[in-house]
């Protein structure tokens, strides 16, 4: 949904064709890893344009077309890394709104189309919101001194930037940050915190306590970084269902076009990957259901299956390595159904029991989290309440999000590591039910008492200090920060995160990835330590 389009408007977007991805991928990784000449050396927006973005006469072809077809001329766009074309249209029947047709008829050079409708703007209520409160003892200021973390240190930069984002009902309270402020962190400058849309979330739906806890964890573990809470599409379809790809998909994509990005992104929201999704029905309908029986539960069901197909995902990676060429550090929740699920059991009749039977027989992996351009932030907790024993964390039926990616391939900088666990951890699941070959997470873990959702934004958080400190000293900030994190881990064991060797990603099933020494696919490496991580992260010396 988009600001500034009357209720009677809306915008219609082409995604054209991208062009030398393999090339752009190539650089991508040079810019990212640590032994590289062109390490950190990240690229402008015109620089990414000039690489992927489309030819003068796939624009022009996009342009007609969207005239032809009643596009107001005034108001046609074309973004900055060249690779969409856009334009607003009065509604004046269903006709001109059917994606589906229209899809028919674009020009060669158009991909695929997103439709943006007009934003109301909206202020938060103050009920029903998910408040944190320190739940069990894990307060703020003892999960900082578990991790090493000054508890009076703020950022001192003032251009660092950090940013929480979500759709539907995403967005917070500041009655409630305020509370969280007096009751959890004291130095937390609410002036900070800021929505960079007029919608500011609804209480009621599932992401506005989303949104609450986001705040919340990145402002309090990113003391004094400003703050950007971003809800970019108010429609109740991006809830939970397949609206909700559409929706990340344009703010990934928009995002990626500015001019100034932020330094550190948290996506805590998420759902079954398109081949994960794939893979239920496809096993289903050989007992006997279809594939649209199949697709219309798992669309009822919770935030389960919100990516329309793996060509979406694929775009919103490309989007995802732009951010990070361009030298964001985006961080993403692991998932709270251990290697199996979204979240926990499929509820309500035959097709959940049959799609529980197929969900335990294999590991299901999550999106966005399973990118290989994200930093997969796992979940953590306090055997016995003690913060000196952190074990892989599980609760509401579900427990750390874990395993391996159905459909992107593993990154040079995970192989060694992985191959390792995979030959020496005794207790696997069976080698047919996960792609061992697959992008493995997540890369690290926190505090996850309330889900990933927590440990995301809080890691996030974190990173946004060492960046603060990058930036106070001349240096750029880390970009894509993964293969970094496993050279420092790989290189200096127990210097920069304390290894976590208790627990496992079963859940409700019989098998599942265990925990082990060194890097598993249940906690990454394991938690931060501030001390290592300033050491060998927050400077580049050698």
């Amino acid at each position: 949904r988009t600001i500034g389009l009357e209720l009677n408007e809306y915008r219609l977007v082409a995604h054209l064709r991208q062009h030398n991805l393999e090339d752009f991928e190539q650089h991508f990784w040079e810019i990212s890893e640590p032994d590289h000449p062109r390490y950190l050396k990240h690229l402008s927006v015109e620089e990414v344009a000039d690489k992927i973005g489309a030819f003068d006469y796939e624009i022009e072809a996009a342009r007609r077309w969207l005239v032809d077809i009643g596009a107001r001329v005034s108001s046609i766009e074309v973004s900055a890394l060249r690779d969409t074309v856009s334009a607003t249209f009065v509604t004046r029947d269903e006709t001109t709104m059917d994606l589906m047709a229209l899809s028919a008829e674009t020009p060669a050079a158009v991909e695929f189309l997103v439709r943006r409708d007009p934003i109301t703007a909206g202020v938060a209520s103050e009920t029903l919101v998910r408040d944190y409160s320190g739940e069990n003892g894990y307060t703020v200021s003892k999960i900082k001194d578990a991790y090493g973390i000054p508890k009076d240190l703020t950022a001192s930069n003032g251009s660092t930037l950090q940013m929480v984002w979500g759709p539907g009902s995403f967005g917070y309270s500041k009655l409630r940050l305020g509370i969280f402020k007096e009751s959890q962190c004291p130095l937390l400058d609410m002036s900070k915190v800021q929505f960079d849309t007029p919608n500011h979330g609804q209480s009621g739906g599932d992401n506005y306590g989303e949104g609450n806890l986001d705040t919340q964890m990145i402002a309090a573990f990113g003391l004094g970084v400003e703050t950007l809470v971003s809800n970019t599409n108010t429609s109740a379809s991006t809830e939970e269902g397949i609206g909700f790809g559409q929706s990340m998909l344009d703010f990934i994509t928009e995002l990626a076009s500015r001019k100034k990005l932020p330094h550190v992104l948290s996506l805590s929201l998420g759902s079954l990957s398109a081949a994960s999704c794939n893979k239920l029905c496809q096993e289903a309908a050989k007992l006997g259901h279809s594939q649209e029986e199949c697709t219309s539960y798992l669309q009822t069901q919770r935030q389960v299956c919100m990516f329309l197909n793996e060509e979406q995902v694929k775009r919103i990676d490309t989007a995802l390595q732009v951010l990070g060429a361009r030298g964001v550090t985006v961080f993403g929740s692991s998932g709270d159904g251990g290697s199996h699920f979204s979240f926990g059991r499929f509820q309500g009749g035959g097709m959940a029991d049959v799609l529980n039977k197929i969900s335990c027989e294999f590991q299901m992996p999550v999106f966005p989290t399973t990118s290989p351009y994200i930093v997969s932030v796992g979940g953590t907790m306090w055997k016995d309440d003690d913060p000196s024993k952190p074990i892989t964390w599980s609760g509401f039926g579900g427990g750390s999000g874990s395993g391996f990616s159905w459909q992107m391939d593993q990154p040079a900088h995970q192989k060694t590591t992985v191959e390792a666990y995979l030959a020496n951890t005794a207790g696997l699941p069976p080698k047919s039910s996960f792609n061992a070959a697959g992008r493995a997470y997540p890369d690290l873990s926190t505090i996850a008492v309330m889900g990933t959702s927590q440990s995301s934004p809080m890691t996030a958080g974190i990173f946004s200090l060492i960046i603060d400190a990058r930036l106070t000293a001349g240096l750029p900030p880390l970009g894509f920060a993964a293969p970094r994190i496993w050279k420092v881990a790989e290189e200096h064991p127990g210097e920069a995160f304390e290894d976590v060797t208790e627990g496992d990603s079963k859940t409700s099933c019989d098998n599942g990835f265990p925990s082990g020494k060194g890097w598993d696919p249940n906690t990454g490496w394991g938690r931060p330590i501030w001390s290592g991580l300033v050491k060998h992260l927050g400077t580049d010396t050698k």
